[in-house]
């Protein structure tokens, strides 16, 4: 099954304008023609578009996306889904945000590494190029340290995620 991007935060006006139009677009939706013009405009799902791709080691790239709607933040640890997309299929993963919350260019930014059995990382460490559009899902994960820290702190490392 597809993965499915984020809604996007787009204001509340031009959401009631392509509302009101959507009479007019049957039995397409204004955003089916929007898409013809910019996919980035999709008033159904976030999207984004790859700005850089930074090689980090052979197997593993740290890939900048800017969303085409405004972005609604991220905490150091959260998650969001990616997703690439090709004629053959639309799939996806969950992939840390390794980005700086509120970066000045808008960016946010995820470091896979190369899974041969996956489906997604394959396509971001080998294939991905500036200008891709892909999905981006929402924002999830509490793996996060607290607000007040404690006196002290263990921290403790180990491998998570899934096989994508």
């Amino acid at each position: 099954m597809a993965e499915r991007g984020a809604v996007p935060q787009v204001p509340v006006l031009q959401r009631r304008a392509l509302k009101a139009l959507r009479g007019l677009f049957t039995p397409l939706l204004p955003d089916d023609y929007l898409e013809l013009i910019n996919p980035l405009w999709s008033t159904q799902e976030l999207r984004g578009r790859i700005e850089r791709i930074t090689r980090e080691t052979a197997d593993a790239v740290t890939i900048f996306i800017k969303p085409g709607w405004e972005w609604p933040g991220h905490e150091p640890g959260s998650t969001c889904a990616s997703a690439s997309s090709s004629t053959a299929c639309t799939t996806g993963g969950a992939y840390s945000l390794t980005s700086d919350p509120g970066r000045p260019d808008g960016c946010i930014s995820i470091t896979p590494k190369l899974v041969e059995e996956g489906k997604v990382s394959p396509y971001f460490v080998r294939h991905a190029k500036p200008g891709a559009i892909v999905r981006i899902g929402g924002v999830e994960g509490a793996f996060k340290l607290p607000e007040l820290f404690p006196e002290k702190l263990l921290f403790i490392s180990a491998g998570s995620g899934s096989r994508l």
